[in-house]
């Protein structure tokens, strides 16, 4: 089997791996997550001639976990923080104290890193952690943990910002 066919043989056993990650990382955002796919597409071309050529596959498994998850965070380093612009809207939507609880939660949550963020937002759109964990490829038991340290890390940081 020429390099070509063992790389597409790969993608094909763990296609699912690679997309559920990237689209933990898009945060749902689907041409995002596609372009992701592709960026780890491409970088797991590059680095497969540094996976054993008889990997059992639960070796394949953790290689492309390996390098997807590095790519995926390798591109998000890069990428600077998108400021949005003050408007009036904004500005008054800032001034009304009914909104205040709402914004304040939503910079919180805007501070995590990507994962995490996208953990909590599928958590508050109402997914269970069945269902997050069958979506990110992390166990039930990975998303509790990630969402109470999550939820520990936004009390700390809130109380610290109070202060």
């Amino acid at each position: 089997m020429d390099r070509h066919s063992a790389y597409s043989d790969l993608l094909l056993r763990h296609r699912s791996r690679v997309w559920r990650l990237c689209w933990l990382y898009s945060g749902g955002d689907w041409e995002r997550c596609r372009d992701l796919v592709q960026e780890v597409s491409v970088e797991l071309w590059q680095h497969f001639g540094r996976l054993r050529p008889n990997a059992r596959l639960y070796e394949e498994r953790a290689w492309v976990t390996l390098y997807t998850r590095r790519t995926l965070n390798h591109i998000y380093r890069k990428q600077s923080p998108i400021y949005q612009p003050l408007t009036p809207e904004i500005t008054d939507n800032l001034a009304n104290p009914e909104n205040c609880e709402a914004n304040i939660a939503a910079e919180l949550v805007a501070s995590l890193p990507e994962p995490d963020k996208s953990i909590v937002r599928m958590r508050l759109e109402g997914y269970s952690a069945v269902e997050i964990a069958n979506l990110t490829g992390l166990s039930r038991d990975a998303v509790y943990q990630r969402l109470h340290r999550t939820i520990q890390r936004l009390r700390s940081q809130h109380e610290h910002e109070q202060k």
